[in-house]
């Protein structure tokens, strides 16, 4: 295997689409894929009955492991594919971290829609500005396959 993709899952409507890309990419390049959860955590107080937070955290993970396996079932066949659920403070720098652990060339995302707040920016964009690798979501990767 050369190269590494790496696919961020969310919302089950949308992991399917991200699956089939990063698999289809992952077997262009022959490279290994990674399907990653995230849980979004907030810091526990110490020392206080923080219930909030920890029901919160609960939650996430539950989550995640959900998302997790909804893809690790369509994908059951791929010898090549890897599954984590990782957790951080926001899906962006969760994924960050991914990404730079596992030196990924590719990052698929799910398509989202335009957020209303004009400083926030895409998820894709904000990651493009702090990783290495191509980061593209379903809708570019059709646009980009139709231009070839």
């Amino acid at each position: 295997m050369s190269g590494h993709v790496l696919a961020f899952v969310e919302d089950s409507a949308r992991a399917r689409d991200v699956t089939t890309v990063a698999d289809e990419v992952a077997t262009k390049m022959g490279a290994a894929l990674t399907v990653v959860a995230v849980a979004v955590i907030e810091q526990v107080r110490p020392r206080c009955c923080d219930l909030g937070s920890g029901v919160w955290n609960r939650l996430q993970r539950e989550l995640a492991a959900e998302q997790l396996e909804s893809a690790r079932q369509q994908l059951a066949a791929r010898p090549h594919v890897s599954f984590v659920m990782t957790e951080g403070g926001s899906v962006e720098d969760a994924l960050a971290c991914e990404a730079g652990a596992r030196d990924s060339d590719v990052i698929v995302v799910p398509d989202q829609p335009r957020s209303v707040l004009p400083w926030s920016g895409s998820l894709p964009a904000r990651l493009r500005r702090r990783v290495d690798g191509d980061v593209f979501t379903p809708r570019e990767h059709s646009a980009r396959a139709t231009r070839s």
